[in-house]
Formats: structure tokens, C-alpha cells, sequence
């Protein structure tokens, strides 16, 4: 998606993702294709803003989007081109905290993990699953004063059997479904709902500061986020 420009120069290019990290995706063609549209035309001060947390990229555009998916490959064309790439969302402790004031914490904790864990089978060189779940919990442990337990394996292998009995863990079309934020069929869609919503509040309000700011943005988000703020983006740049 473009929108703009207008009578600054400042333009919107919004580009709707698949998370993959296989760098022959034609994505990753069109993602560099549309970045240099965006340079070519965006007037003024950029900002790139991108799903994932910033890191630092390796040199080759092949090995970030190998490593990292299509926040590799934004964070690696921003790198490139001297500009700013920021993580437009609020901090996981404040999701996490949100989250808990609308639902148990438990099945917050099990969410969050569950859509980490989904993301396990895009990648190619991985750690086995057991230890992607052991890293996640490890993760997960650091925001026990907000869940008010500490997410262990005995926990998750409890809390997975209360919610879906003898239900394997270790299948794709499971985890998928149950981490799509558009489906309400369990508690844990619709947390994850629930958090895609907080998550688009958040990055709509620090695009319109940059937006107001005369930045012309470059953004690449998962295709769903695209879906939910497209209309409102259209009415900022329109105003």
C-alpha cells in the first residue's frame, strides 16, 4: 500500500508481510523493490518501523532475511540506506500487563508462548522443539511478577493439558490455529486477539506522531496488521 504524497512529499508505503525466512520468497524481491520506490520518492525525514525487535543484522540481505524473516530484511534495506529503523510497539512487560487485566494470567502466559512457538516452523536451521519450548519459558519466567507464578515446564505441560487435553503440541496446523488473532474458537484466540488490538493502537499512535513529525514511513508489519489500520492510515495522510 501507498498513500500519498502530499504537498510535503511525505508518503506511507505499508507493505502486508507473510512471516517466512526463506530468502527465495518472492516477497523479499518485492519488499526491496518497494523500498526503493520509497526512497526515490519520500521528500524529507524517513523512518523505517518494523515488526521484530531491532537487532544487528549480518551484511549479506540473504542471511538477515535467513535469521530474521522479513524484519531482517527491512532492518538490513534501513541499515543500507542510512535510516532509522525503530520497533514501533509497547514493551512486552506492558502487553503482558494489559493482557492479565482482561484474562487469567495463566492462559495469557500460555498464549504468549503458544505464538512463539508457531513461529518454531519457519525456520530452517532450528534447535529442536523441546528446546524452543525451554527457551520461550526461560523467557516467559522473566515476567513472573506480573503472571504471579513462574511459567515452568511442569506449568505449561499442565495448563497445555487443562486446555486441550491429549492434543500434541508439536503440530503446525494446531499452532496456527489457535495463535490466528482473527479466529475466536478458544480463550487463547482470543487473547492473542486481544493483543493484536493493543499492539495496532500502539503502532497507529507512533506512526501519526512520526507522520506529524514530516517523516515520510516506510513500514513492514504482518499482513493482518495491514488489514486492521489501512483505513485509518488512509484518513491520516487524507487530513
Amino acid at each position: 500500500m501507498k498513500l500519498g504524497p502530499n504537498p510535503k512529499g511525505q508518503v506511507i508505503y505499508f507493505f502486508g508481510a507473510k512471516h517466512t525466512n526463506d530468502p527465495s520468497d518472492e516477497q523479499f524481491v518485492r519488499i526491496k523493490d518497494l523500498f526503493e520506490g520509497f526512497l526515490n520518492c519520500a521528500k524529507g525525514a524517513k523512518v523505517v518501523f518494523v515488526e521484530g525487535v531491532v537487532r544487528e543484522i549480518p551484511q549479506i540481505y540473504e542471511e538477515a532475511i535467513n535469521q530474521y524473516g522479513e524484519s531482517g530484511a527491512v532492518q538490513w534495506l534501513g541499515m543500507e540506506a542510512c535510516i532509522d529503523v525503530i520497533h514501533p510497539e509497547p514493551s512486552d512487560a506492558e502487553q503482558r500487563e494489559k493482557l492479565c487485566a482482561s484474562f487469567n494470567s495463566s492462559d495469557v502466559a500460555y498464549a504468549v508462548i503458544v505464538q512463539n512457538l508457531a513461529s518454531w516452523f519457519r525456520h530452517e536451521s532450528q534447535t529442536s522443539f523441546n528446546e524452543a519450548i525451554d527457551r520461550v519459558l526461560n523467557r516467559e519466567s522473566k515476567f513472573s511478577s506480573i503472571y504471579n507464578f513462574i511459567p515452568d515446564r511442569s506449568w505449561f505441560n499442565s495448563q497445555h493439558k487443562k486446555l486441550f487435553g491429549e492434543q500434541k503440541l508439536e503440530d503446525k496446523k494446531f499452532l496456527d490455529l489457535i495463535s490466528n488473532p482473527r479466529k475466536s474458537n478458544t480463550v487463547i484466540n482470543k487473547v492473542i486477539g486481544s493483543r493484536s488490538k493493543l499492539r495496532n493502537k500502539h503502532i497507529l499512535s507512533v506512526i501519526t506522531k512520526a507522520w506529524k513529525s514530516w517523516n515520510s514511513i516506510f513500514i513492514v508489519y504482518g499482513k493482518g496488521h495491514l488489514v486492521a489500520l489501512e483505513d485509518t492510515l488512509k484518513a491520516l495522510v487524507k487530513n
